[in-house]
Order: C-alpha cells, then sequence, then structure tokens
C-alpha cells in the first residue's frame, strides 16, 4: 500500500540536479558607480540604477516602495542595465541593453552601414531587438 514511504522524489533528485531558484546575488559597488558614470546624461537610466541601489538601502519604507517600482523593469547583470520586456510588444524580447544616446547612433552607424541601406524603420527593427535607448528615432536620424 506504498506505507514505507512518505513521498516520491522527483526525477531531479535521482540525476543529481538541483533547482537553485532562489539564488540571488548582488552587484558591487563599482558596478553601480561605473553604471552611474556611464548614464550620468541619461536622466531616465540614472534614475533607475540609483532606484535599484535604493531598494537595498535603508531608506524610508516608502521610498524603498518608490524605487522598487522604479527598478521593477530593469536589472543589472554582468555590469550592464538591462531592461527586462514581456510580451508587452509584437516583438517581444525579454531582455534588452540599455545604451547612452551616443552608443545608440553609433550602433546605428554599424547596422546602417552592415545592413544595407534600407532606411531608418528597418535600422529601428534591428536595433530595439537588441537595445533599448531613450530617443531612438533620433539618434538613427543623426546617424544616418
Amino acid at each position: 500500500d506504498g506505507s514505507d514511504w512518505t513521498v516520491s522524489e522527483d526525477w531531479e533528485v535521482t540525476s543529481g540536479l538541483t533547482n537553485d531558484i532562489l539564488l540571488t546575488t548582488t552587484e558591487t559597488s563599482e558596478t553601480m558607480v561605473s553604471l552611474m558614470e556611464r548614464f550620468a546624461n541619461e536622466p531616465v537610466f540614472l534614475e533607475v540604477v540609483k532606484a535599484i541601489t535604493q531598494t537595498k538601502s535603508n531608506a524610508p519604507l516608502k521610498e524603498r516602495k518608490k524605487a522598487r517600482h522604479q527598478a521593477s523593469q530593469y536589472m543589472v547583470e554582468e555590469g550592464k542595465l538591462w531592461r527586462l520586456r514581456g510580451g508587452t510588444t509584437v516583438r517581444a524580447r525579454s531582455r534588452v541593453e540599455c545604451t547612452t544616446r551616443e552608443e545608440a547612433k553609433e550602433l546605428a552607424r554599424i547596422q546602417h552601414a552592415e545592413g544595407g541601406h534600407w532606411g531608418r524603420d528597418a535600422i529601428k527593427i534591428a536595433l530595439t531587438d537588441r537595445i533599448y535607448s531613450p530617443r531612438l528615432d533620433e539618434s538613427i536620424m543623426t546617424a544616418i
């Protein structure tokens, strides 16, 4: 009747796999400082980086909740700021790298040269699959 066992172990346990879904890592303060320097001229991203650092601070609860809300669509990994994107757009991507306007201009120039001279829309489609930048249209038009 099965009374000699209590719970059937899943196949993960017997094969040696472990699920570390609760593993969290923290970014170093040097990483956050370098991101603040990188996005010094980008108020949107600077605010997000500050919000990410403030969620882990000893600030009052109201300020931490506001910071958590601002940072909910972003994450820091491998020294880069990433914007998390769900299935809210037609061309949904799990995450895209946040770049400054200057970096976006350079990437637009490269895309225009390598991808052919198809115009602004083709460049924008190619770039939005990889990056997120404020005023991307303006950066593309300046680059081409």
